[in-house]
């Protein structure tokens, strides 16, 4: 089961980022702060799909309309290697930690 933990300006995601979370993880989403800065921490998601990256562009899109500045950190290597197919890898912002 994927889940999101709010700890401050950071969001722990955890689980399966795929086709049959995202629902979940999108309305779970819609439901936290997103303000100022925030790290969307994926250290502890498990399996990905390309729906996975439909959901980041979807978090930059909502946090560029709230004036937000989102980071990605500890992208998982297989998220890295889809974004790298569909060439949108560049795009997303990563953490340099």
């Amino acid at each position: 089961m994927a889940q999101i933990q709010q700890q401050g300006d950071r969001w722990l995601v955890s689980g399966d980022m795929t086709i049959a979370q995202v629902d979940a993880l999108l309305a779970e989403s819609r439901a936290l702060n997103m303000s100022g800065a925030l790290e969307i921490d994926l250290a502890q998601v498990q399996e990905v799909d390309t729906v996975a990256l439909s959901l980041i562009f979807e978090w930059l899109r909502h946090a560029e309309a709230g004036k937000a500045t989102l980071t990605i950190s500890s992208l998982p290597a297989n998220l890295a290697s889809l974004a790298t197919m569909y060439g949108v890898l560049d795009l997303i912002p990563q953490a340099s930690h």
